[in-house]
């Protein structure tokens, strides 16, 4: 007994001197962690290899760890390659970070879980969300526009960029929507415009079958997953962003000046065969018109030389204010966030804001079992919106802005085409605001029952409000109010919606020897309720700008429509991965809809998915110069219940109207008045009605060189949908109910998708990279078994099998006649003569009509592409990004009109080179007021090139040295200097060369949209 005293006592003895001599080794380290500009990167981790012994550094990049000699070091942030650093008898060490884009070990989110990049199996862009902070425009789709491989963006120039549209890997469908969806930390939705991009942690857009099947009914356009910021373990900072933007119209617009006008009009009449023309207003002097002074025998109107577009628009100042906090600790994890974006249009009187409110919160429990938290946005945009670009363009520049007694001009005789004054109409209807507001977010909370098995409970709630009142004001016009504000119909609209998401997963993932087994269940209940209420007056006179006075015989309307949808869900997914080389992966959703027939209310939504990482091989050779290697390849169908709701009904409608029987009211009498209201069917029953389905192959590669340095990823896709959602075209047998809905026809697109990017430095100073990336698709009809076997929209975009959704349609304008023999041999054309467009006659029948008529454009294009090319030296960075379309057609409605004098428009340029036996080589028909040979109908001659290469932003930066923005209280502060549209190459004779829509009711049709506009922005970043 006393032995085993002793030993135990001479066992304590020596642990005691054991642990002295432990201590006396170990001793505190100091030190900060910066980027290669000497920024401090707070909430970093430092961790002593082998241990559980970590910490983070500080708001100031500061931390402090025991550790003792010869110990490693391992030092990483999230974006940046980690760093090792061996312990020695520095008591201070400044650890330098580098960025890597490229890392492997990311975790990116991708269909309700996480995942390393190294183990992703289908086609995934990551976006580089730094970039799309360098884009001036609120609207987070103008901001991804040729940045993503595979992604299509088309929009307008309405402020706030509203109006754009987007597809991924090319168009579907053809009446459902084509919108991708978005899934903005777990809410899901086809809306992104509340998004502010200064919040965004990460992007991942999701495009291959196998990736979105997951999402099942709501994933056939592609999926978008969004990430905001969140707190930082260790991080307590502010940080703050002003941005000032001056906006100019990007596109000059060609029209004539006032007395090239009078010659255009004076030589179209000489062309109708009018020897002597004439004008009510103007003065033939014997070889030409002369414009008088007065416009009218009372000298209300003086003649003016006006440029209707620069009177519509000038120069706009656009800001950005950003201002967030983020803050993290062992159990709290916070970001919160407001900014307030103005976007004032280049045309006079628009403008768009918007004030968002961010709140994320987590918060930890029972040593990290229990997580419980909440994304919160408020969002309130307002916007007053106005096109009245067709009448800038098209109102005669005899015309003055003004009149001679003080108030707006328009035309006042005859020779002038009759359009209204487009700046009166900007000014009065500059208070019609559209106001809106959202909140979006979600509550949830998880719990590890083991630590390997998690089950989450998840609340997402979408939910807005849109408020419009009729506020417009009237104003004078040639000394008196028009006839416009007289018996107008007022609106009084408040609508809104609620969208909800109650998801609950169990998530298992194990680690074993060289095996990761990970397993997600989960089910999902979605229900939205929209809310429609307009109150309509209809007969309301305003006699001042703000007297509104409601007629006697005024009729009263409220229009109140209520929906509801609903889907339910169920589905599983799994992954495997052997070694880190293997990896096996697959899911099924099945989904039930509402909005679906009672045949066909459920459907089952599969995925399979594998891939191989080669340079994980043993016979994969450890060179310098090939680093990484490797296949994917994927199969998943996905749905799309882009629909309105209750098509498997038949709908009903009252739309009396003062007893006019055209509408619904019935003659009862038989006197031809409506003296009864009634109903009429608009749309006949289906209940067969089902989902689309599309189903896609992917297969890619992934092939990193110069230690990942060059890396190149391609994906071959073949993409198909089946079960079209079609409205047939009505017959008269009929009558006037449309017939159902129903699902016949198929479209396909085949393509692929190039990303190369190089990134390197030389030394600590200069750092270099490109960024290429290039996709192509071919979209074809497959099939369209409807009785009409084709849809025909605004008379120019058919869908037909065998080619493009909305192709243009028309016949194939084929030169000028240039000579009496060639309108004589010519096929039977009324109108055919000299300088007139000749036509060509395809069936050669002899005749030109409506037989003639084919394919004579695809405004699809050929391949997009983007470039960035970024450069920093110490403190200076420059980077510059290049985007373009390649082979797509465009529709130029614009010459429509601006091309012949037909009307007493204005004109295009075009027409001071139109065909005369004189300028014979002239492909402009020649000049003429009557349009005899039906050059208006759709033909090849209005389609153009739309292909364009253009500078879209450059960003020129410059970052003070860290160690004068301390003495401030500040730990970076950033100028910069951003261009955008600034330079472009293009073809196309439009005014504006992007065109907005991506549907089948249109793609590439240039009318008279709001142009773009170029910018330059000046913007300080801080934190502190």
């Amino acid at each position: 007994m006393k032995r085993l005293h002793a030993n135990q006592s001479f066992a304590s003895l020596c642990f005691f001197f054991f642990f002295l001599f432990a201590s006396a080794q170990q001793k505190e380290i100091q030190g900060i962690i910066t980027d290669v500009n000497k920024n401090p990167l707070p909430g970093a981790t430092i961790l002593v290899k082998g241990t559980k012994n970590g910490t983070n550094s500080d708001f100031d990049g500061k931390f402090s760890i025991k550790a003792n000699s010869g110990d490693q070091l391992i030092v990483s942030f999230i974006g940046f390659s980690e760093t090792k650093l061996t312990v020695d008898g520095s008591k201070f060490v400044t650890i330098i970070l580098r960025e890597n884009i490229n890392n492997l070990e990311d975790v990116v989110v991708v269909g309700y879980v996480k995942e390393k990049k190294a183990d992703i199996s289908g086609a995934i862009s990551i976006v580089k969300v730094a970039d799309l902070a360098q884009e001036a425009s609120p609207n987070v789709l103008t901001a991804l526009q040729g940045r993503v491989a595979g992604i299509q963006v088309n929009s307008g120039g309405t402020p706030g960029g509203n109006d754009s549209q987007i597809t991924i890997r090319g168009l579907t469908t053809v009446n459902s929507g084509s919108a991708p969806l978005w899934v903005i930390d777990g809410v899901q939705t086809t809306n992104p415009t509340s998004l502010n991009t200064d919040e965004i942690e990460s992007m991942q857009v999701l495009k291959d079958g196998a990736s979105t099947a997951i999402y099942g009914t709501s994933a056939a356009n592609g999926v978008i997953v969004v990430t905001t910021k969140k707190g930082k373990k260790g991080t307590s900072e502010f940080t703050f962003k002003t941005e000032a933007t001056v906006n100019m119209l990007r596109d000059r617009i060609n029209v004539l000046h006032a007395q090239q006008w009078a010659d255009v009009d004076y030589q179209a009449q000489l062309g109708a065969g009018i020897q002597t023309p004439t004008h009510p207003v103007l003065i033939n002097n014997g070889s030409g018109f002369t414009i008088p002074q007065y416009l009218d025998p009372n000298g209300v109107q003086s003649s003016a030389d006006t440029d209707w577009v620069k009177t519509i628009t000038s120069p706009s100042i656009s800001t950005n204010n950003d201002l967030s906090y983020r803050k993290g600790t062992e159990r709290l994890n916070l970001y919160s966030s407001v900014n307030y974006a103005v976007d004032n249009g280049v045309q006079r009187y628009t403008y768009f804001d918007r004030l968002n409110l961010r709140l994320n919160t987590s918060y930890t429990f029972f040593d990290k079992k229990l997580t419980i938290g909440e994304n919160f946005l408020y969002s309130k945009f307002n916007e007053v919106k106005a096109n009245e670009f067709e009448n800038a363009v098209l109102q005669n520049p005899i015309i003055p802005v003004y009149t001679n007694l003080g108030d707006y001009a328009a035309p006042l005789s005859g020779g002038f085409q009759d359009k209204p004054n487009p700046l009166a109409n900007l000014w009065g209807n500059r208070k019609n605001k559209q106001m809106s507001q959202r909140i979006l977010g979600n509550v949830y909370g998880s719990y590890a029952i083991i630590p390997d098995l998690v089950f989450s409970s998840t609340l997402n709630f979408d939910y807005g409000t849109f408020k419009f009142k009729t506020a417009s004001e009237a104003f004078s016009v040639n000394g008196a109010i028009p006839s416009t504000f007289q018996n107008i119909t007022t609106e009084d609209t408040n609508n809104d919606y609620l969208a909800t998401i109650f998801t609950n997963t169990l998530k298992y993932d194990k680690d074993f020897n060289k095996h990761r087994i990970s397993l997600l269940l989960g089910v999902e209940n979605t229900a939205r309720q929209d809310n429609v209420h307009s109150d309509l007056v209809r007969g309301v006179d305003i006699t001042d700008p703000s007297g509104y006075i409601i007629r006697p015989d005024a009729e009263y309307q409220t229009i109140k429509n209520e929906t509801e949808s609903y889907k339910i869900s169920q589905f599983m997914s799994g992954k495997y991965i052997y070694d880190d080389r293997y990896i096996l992966s697959g899911s099924v959703r099945r989904d039930g809809s509402s909005r679906f027939g009672p045949n066909n209310k459920f459907a089952i939504f599969p995925s399979a998915a594998v891939a191989w990482n080669i340079n994980k091989e043993s016979f994969f050779p450890t060179s310098k110069y090939f680093s990484n290697a490797k296949f994917r390849a994927s199969w998943g169908v996905n749905g799309n219940d882009q629909i309105g709701d209750y098509l498997y009904l038949s709908s009903f409608i009252n739309n009396t109207v003062a007893g006019v029987i055209e509408y619904s009211d019935y003659d009862i009498e038989g006197d031809g008045f409506g003296t009864l209201g009634g109903i009429l069917q608009t749309r006949q029953a289906n209940p067969d009605i089902k989902w689309e389905k599309t189903t896609q192959y992917n297969v890619g590669f992934d092939l990193g060189f110069f230690d990942n340095k060059l890396q190149l990823q391609t994906d071959f896709f073949i993409k198909t949908t089946d079960d079209l959602i079609l409205n047939p075209i009505a017959l008269a047998v009929s009558g006037e109910s449309r017939p159902p809905t129903i699902n016949a026809g198929s479209v396909s697109n085949k393509g692929y998708e190039v990303v190369l990017s190089y990134k390197d430095k030389i030394k600590d100073d200069f750092n270099y990279g490109v960024d290429f990336n290039l996709s192509q698709y071919k979209n074809n009809v497959e099939s369209l078994d409807t009785e009409s076997n084709f849809l025909l929209n605004n008379s120019i975009s058919i869908t037909k099998q065998g080619s493009p959704i909305a192709s243009f349609y028309g016949l194939i304008a084929d030169g000028i006649f240039r000579t009496p023999e060639e309108v004589a041999v010519h096929a039977d054309q009324p109108g055919k003569a000299l300088g007139r467009i000749r036509y060509r006659d395809l069936n050669g029948d002899g005749v030109i009509d409506q037989n003639d008529r084919t394919i004579i454009g695809n405004p699809h294009p050929d391949f997009i592409y983007g470039i960035n090319l970024y450069a920093s030296y110490k403190a200076f960075d420059i980077s510059m990004y290049f985007d373009g379309k390649q082979g797509n057609d465009i529709y130029n409605t614009q010459r429509n009109i601006g091309d012949f004098a037909y009307f007493g428009y204005n004109h295009g340029t075009n027409t001071l080179d139109a065909w005369t036996p004189e300028n014979a080589n002239s492909n402009i028909p020649a000049l003429s007021t009557l349009n005899s040979n039906n050059e208006t109908q759709p033909s090849s001659y209005y389609v153009e090139d739309g292909s364009y290469l253009r500078l879209k932003t450059i960003t020129i930066g410059y970052t003070l040295d860290p160690k004068i923005v301390r003495g401030f209280g500040m730990t970076s502060l950033r100028f910069n200097l951003i261009g955008q549209n600034l330079f472009t190459l293009t073809n196309f004779s439009g005014f504006d060369y992007e065109v907005a829509g991506l549907s089948a009711a249109g793609i590439g049709i240039a009318g008279y949209g709001i142009p773009h506009s170029k910018s330059v922005t000046f913007g300080v970043n801080a934190n502190f």
